[in-house]
């Protein structure tokens, strides 16, 4: 791991300087400019903030070696204004044949004014998580087997034998440290580029955007001044650290805060279609004044990091809170004890004033919770349940769907024409869209009655 490493792969094919002054000539012009012409881009547009220029040049970069901790408090904790696909964590090779040395390394070299003390703690603290993951693997693994076989009775024995490790892995990796590199392509304007290397509140963003600002410079001289180091963020950030209790949670937590809702307004959504049009098509533009406000407890690593994939709904400051969370197949093996001794072990090394709280960030554990708000528009809210109440999304990012379908109904009506569509394709859209990937469940049952549709999984 060592170092993060950042590949440009591709890029838009006119220069910056050419398209943001075609961008900006084009407004104030009754005839279409030519295409080449420039104008003093730094001095009319940079400096005086008219930046909607720059966002028609794009950058595609692939980064390599970051910790998943500065993917979930980094790169895609706050902007929007992003397209990313990034590794899966079950092809960590993190899991099966950590490098400790390497990881050792790795916060030397970006925590060079860290004690060596405090570094060789927190490698003892990521190495015991590895340890219970390896231990527990095989007996998690077989439980998850006789799961699959539960809950999904039309799950085939390919789909049983391919799963299952997968699913046990997903659950066992609360006890596997954020340090745990990833990789990701990672699509931006160049003014969400500019933005990002001035804010870059973690070692590893700001390396990457060293390295990202290095290749555009070397291409692109001509706009070198948008990448001024004296005007760079110099203070770290990260989530306050709150534990008031501590212990371990099977179950996320969610909480209904407020809502928005008129039936008589709501435009139901006729497309059927697997490509969201709801924030594209006028006919929908009611939806987004109506909201739903909610407050969930959740994971770190796993569930937080597929929740901000959508990007449309806005969300507070995440705060650790002190819990661990322990996924049903975990509580099931007895792992417990083995949780709150390591989380004790977290805490203890969060209570000393002498770690550093960017390093703490950094190596936490994919089962650390966090505590934070969210707000969605109803056309935002459609496209994320659509995917989260299917039974393909891990188990605890589907029961907070649930829990907020259910919240709402009782708030609204289950007859409130919205909560037809939070809800999978399978009802929503009348078919599964998964194919090979069909959960196995025994769908047509399930539908005879609607609140045991959406119950509880184990896996």
């Amino acid at each position: 791991m060592s170092e993060v490493k950042v590949t440009k792969i591709a890029e838009t094919d006119v220069s910056p300087t050419i398209l943001a002054s075609h961008a900006a000539t084009m407004c104030y012009n009754a005839e279409t400019p030519e295409l080449g012409r420039t104008i003093d881009v730094k001095k009319r547009l940079f400096d005086t903030g008219h930046h909607s220029t720059l966002e028609h040049n794009y950058w595609t970069f692939m980064i390599e070696n970051i910790p998943v901790s500065s993917v979930v408090f980094g790169l895609h904790l706050t902007a929007p204004f992003y397209d990313t696909d990034q590794r899966s964590g079950r092809f960590s090779k993190m899991y099966e044949n950590p490098d400790m040395a390497d990881i050792k390394n790795t916060l030397e070299t970006y925590y060079p004014d860290a004690p060596a003390k405090n570094i060789n703690k927190a490698c003892d603290f990521i190495e015991n998580g590895l340890d219970v993951y390896a231990d527990n693997k095989d007996r998690v693994t077989e439980l998850a087997r006789d799961q699959i076989r539960l809950e999904r009775p039309k799950a085939s024995d390919k789909y049983i034998e391919s799963n299952a490790p997968k699913l046990a892995q997903e659950q066992l990796r609360m006890f596997v440290s954020m340090i745990a590199p990833t990789a990701l392509d990672w699509t931006v304007d160049l003014a969400t580029i500019c933005a990002f290397y001035r804010t870059a509140w973690t070692p590893f963003m700001r390396d990457t955007m060293d390295k990202i600002a290095e290749q555009i410079k070397k291409d692109h001289p001509d706009i070198a001044y948008m990448f001024d180091e004296k005007v760079r963020n110099t203070e770290p950030w990260s989530p306050k650290f709150a534990p008031c209790h501590m212990g371990t949670k099977t179950r996320p937590e969610f909480r209904l805060l407020d809502y928005n809702y008129d039936d008589k307004k709501f435009r139901e959504n006729e497309s059927r279609d697997t490509v969201d049009t709801l924030q594209f098509s006028p006919d929908y533009m009611d939806n987004s004044l109506m909201h739903v406000d909610s407050r969930i407890h959740i994971d770190a690593g796993a569930t937080m990091g597929q929740d901000q994939r959508h990007r449309s709904i806005k969300r507070s400051k995440p705060v650790f809170t002190g819990y661990f969370y322990l996924p049903p197949m975990l509580n099931k093996a007895g792992l417990k004890p083995s949780a709150d001794a390591w989380m004790r072990d977290f805490y203890g090394m969060v209570k000393n004033p002498e770690f550093s709280r960017s390093m703490l960030t950094s190596v936490s554990p994919y089962g650390a919770m966090v505590k934070y708000d969210k707000h969605a528009d109803l056309n935002a809210l459609i496209h994320e349940q659509g995917k989260r109440t299917c039974w393909c999304a891990q188990e605890a990012i589907y029961h907070l769907a649930c829990d907020l379908r259910r919240e709402l109904a009782e708030k609204i009506g289950e007859d409130a024409a919205v909560l037809k569509y939070l809800t999978p394709p399978c009802l929503s859209m009348g078919k599964c869209v998964e194919g090979p990937r069909f959960c196995g469940r025994n769908i047509e049952e399930d539908k005879k009655n609607l609140v045991n549709y959406f119950r509880d999984r184990q896996i």
